[in-house]
């Protein structure tokens, strides 16, 4: 069971729910009564979302309506009067030869149309809707439909006026009391699956094999409720601005949502482990001496280290300046006066910044402009240092 909303109140699942078919309200507004074609009825409490009760039964059901009796059509065409009480068959008609394909039930009548079996072997649509009065559980006369009657829905407010369709899309209202008062309308449909009233009466849905659905009615002053509630539906997220993504666009434009947890990024330090470690490399002074064999190369023992000495390559490699700091201003002078004569030399921020690494990163590494500069002062105080 759902809300409006769409969001899953409670589910039921039960070993001899095997073919569940159809299901409809009791004489109490909490409880449902759900039926298909197997041996048992279950009778489900909406509030609490569990079985109340299970009912054996010998009919197998496929439709039911609720009126002054709870009217269950059989799967062999029959269609049974049971009670809202104790759900026993109070009485039982042959509605049609083969099967029913839709029924309706309102106040005192309820109508039926189905399948029957003619000369040919193969089931066809009856060319009668069936009527029965639930007030004496007597049959009235039948509503002729030539075009075969394949769908009906009676008039939620005029009790006795019903709508029989026709798999080709012909529609006609009629009165039960009075059946020579005849409206005939067609709907401009292929193959027609089903129709349906609103609860105000003002308007018709009509679903075909296209997978359209069909809506008649007023356009200026239909409304398909009497009590009318709008449904609510979740928020609608904004969307984010556009963004013109290109190399000059800084990253900060990209915003992050908000989080309150440990970041996946922030690994902790004692999940790290050392999963192996590089090969030494090779003398280049033993690869002139090495000569091919079954497996690989061998080549005499240099000596250089002491018997299963071996080098340990996750040492950490000298430490380099950091950054090698700017000239003074001092010096740049007197290195000027010096190489006056020559022209076209490398300009003096490329060749302060010519092989400078970073913790082993060449210039070419962008953090390498945002590092920390450490200032050296000389004699001629901090005017004498170049911050360019």
């Amino acid at each position: 069971m759902i809300t409006r909303r769409g969001l899953t109140q409670w589910h039921i699942d039960h070993e001899e729910m095997t073919d569940l078919r159809c299901m409809s309200f009791t004489a109490q507004t909490n409880r449902i009564i759900v039926a298909g074609c197997q041996g048992v009825m279950f009778t489900i409490d909406i509030d609490k979302g569990i079985i109340i009760d299970k009912l054996q039964t010998e009919f197998q059901y496929t439709m039911m309506k609720k009126s002054r009796y709870l009217c269950a059509a059989t799967d062999t065409g029959s269609v049974n009067a049971l009670s809202l009480t104790d759900f026993q068959v109070v009485k039982s008609w042959k509605a049609h030869g083969t099967a029913v394909n839709d029924m309706d039930a309102r106040n005192d009548l309820l109508v039926t149309c189905g399948f029957s079996v003619r000369h040919l072997g193969s089931p066809i649509v009856d060319p009668l809707a069936n009527v029965y009065d639930l007030k004496t559980l007597s049959p009235l006369p039948p509503i002729p439909f030539h075009a075969g009657a394949a769908y009906v829905r009676m008039h939620p407010k005029l009790h006795t006026t019903s709508f029989v369709a026709s798999q080709t899309g012909q529609l006609q209202v009629v009165d039960l009391m009075n059946p020579n008062a005849i409206n005939l309308r067609q709907a401009n449909v292929s193959f027609m699956l089903g129709i349906d009233i609103s609860p105000s009466g003002e308007a018709l849905a009509i679903n075909d094999a296209e997978c359209s659905i069909h809506l008649w009615g007023s356009p200026a002053k239909v409304h398909f409720n009497e009590m009318s509630k709008e449904t609510e539906f979740a928020d609608v997220a904004p969307r984010p601005p556009p963004l013109e993504w290109s190399s000059e666009t800084p990253l900060s434009m990209i915003g992050m949502p908000y989080y309150h947890e440990r970041l996946l990024s922030a690994w902790p330090s004692h999940l790290l482990f050392e999963i192996g470690s590089p090969p030494a490399p090779i003398d280049q002074a033993v690869i002139p001496y090495l000569r091919p064999a079954e497996i690989g190369h061998y080549a005499p023992n240099p000596k250089k280290t002491r018997r299963y000495q071996v080098e340990n390559t996750r040492a950490l490699s000298t430490a380099e300046p950091a950054l090698i700091a700017p000239k003074f201003l001092s010096e740049k002078a007197r290195e000027q006066q010096s190489r006056a004569k020559s022209e076209g030399s490398i300009s003096d921020t490329a060749e302060a910044l010519a092989g400078v690494k970073l913790n082993g990163e060449t210039e070419d590494d962008p953090l390498l402009k945002y590092s920390n500069v450490e200032i050296k002062y000389s004699r001629f105080g901090v005017d004498d240092f170049d911050f360019r």
